[in-house]
This record gives C-alpha cells, structure tokens and sequence, in this order.
C-alpha cells in the first residue's frame, strides 16, 4: 500500500508540475549591403519601410519577395537571381516523461544586396556587421 501511495503521489506531482513542450526558436532578418542601394523594398510586414540597415528585426516564419535598385541604378532581381527569402525557425522539442522540451534555437538571417545579385547567410548565433567602409 506504502508503494503505491508513493506511485500516486510521484504521477500527482508529475501532472501538477507538468513537462513543457520546448518553445519554438525565434528569427531575425538583418539587411546588409556594400554600397548602399538607391531603394529597397521588402513585403514583410515585420521589417520596416525605413529599416536601418545592419539591424536585426524580429520576425515570422514565412517566404517574402524582395526588390531592389542597386547603386548603378540597375533593378534586382534581374532573371535567375533570388527574389524571395524563405524565412524557417527551430521547433522547440516534445517533451518526454519527467523531462522537458528543449527550446528551438535561435536564427539570425542577414539578407546581403550586392550589385550582383541578393546572398543570404543563415546563422544560429547573433553575428556582428563589419565597420568597414567600403565607400571611401
């Protein structure tokens, strides 16, 4: 009787502290760029109109189209080069009997606008821009 009492109260503790699925992973889209592009523009609804550029920005996982004028003048994306940026988190983990679901990581995106085409870089830690001023 002494065991299953114990077996009782050990399932009792169990539901009432509960084992939590992990959280999902968040991102962070940054926009980059050598020599800034005469206009930008990207339909994300969680980046900016006027985004500052080397900044991370918090969104949603999704596909977005972008477009932008290069420092010639000349409009990207021209034909074969990427047009859209596909945004995908980390699911958090299940969790498994008495221990809990890790969280998902973390992605840091940078969205890179060169005169040849767009480059995307995809990180799982937060990187820091070079203060090089390749305009001078």
């Amino acid at each position: 009787m002494k065991i299953f009492n114990k077996i009782l109260l050990l399932g009792f503790i169990i539901t009432l502290g509960g084992c939590k699925d992990g959280n999902d992973g968040k991102a962070f889209l940054r926009i980059r760029t050598i020599i800034e592009p005469t206009s930008v523009s990207i339909y994300n609804p969680d980046i900016p109109s006027d985004f500052n550029y080397d900044v991370y920005y918090e969104t949603k996982p999704g596909s977005y189209q972008f477009e932008y004028i290069d420092h010639n003048n000349a409009y990207h994306p021209m034909s074969g080069e990427l047009n859209v940026i596909d945004i995908v988190i980390a699911p958090g983990q299940s969790s498994s009997f008495l221990n809990s679901g890790e969280d998902g990581r973390n992605v840091y995106i940078d969205l890179i606008l060169l005169s040849t085409g767009a480059l995307v870089e995809t990180f799982d830690y937060l990187t820091i821009p070079s203060e090089l001023n390749y305009e001078e």
